[in-house]
């Protein structure tokens, strides 16, 4: 489903909106998360694994992070975090540019993963 789309403008943000703004204020952040699970998934269902993996590991590391503010752990748990974010981009959106380097370099015929990117 993209932004643009009538799926999206005419039936999807309107019901998420009508909700969000009848629900408790506690449960505002849970729609807010399904509904983004609902539109993420809607476009490509087989990443929901890697978004929900993401936000458990970037919450955890949150309260990690918030548990030893200012301190070195804290710092630590900011690198895991980060290098956590920059290793999923790079699976992603760099795997078969450096197998095609590879290839080129070592003239290998390493088969490309061809992996869309989330």
């Amino acid at each position: 489903m993209l932004f643009s789309s009538i799926t999206f403008l005419y039936y999807f943000l309107p019901v998420v909106l009508l909700f969000y703004f009848i629900v408790p204020e506690k449960l505002k952040n849970p729609v807010l998360l399904f509904s983004s699970l609902i539109f993420y998934g809607w476009g490509e269902p087989k990443y929901i694994v890697w978004m929900v993996l993401s936000i458990v590991v970037h919450y955890i590391l949150g309260i990690l992070i918030e548990k030893h503010a200012g301190t070195k752990k804290a710092e630590l748990w900011l690198v895991i975090s980060i290098i956590f974010s920059i290793g999923l981009l790079g699976y992603f959106k760099y795997t078969d540019f450096f197998i095609s380097n590879i290839n080129k370099v070592t003239g290998l015929s390493l088969p490309m993963l061809s992996i869309a990117l989330p």
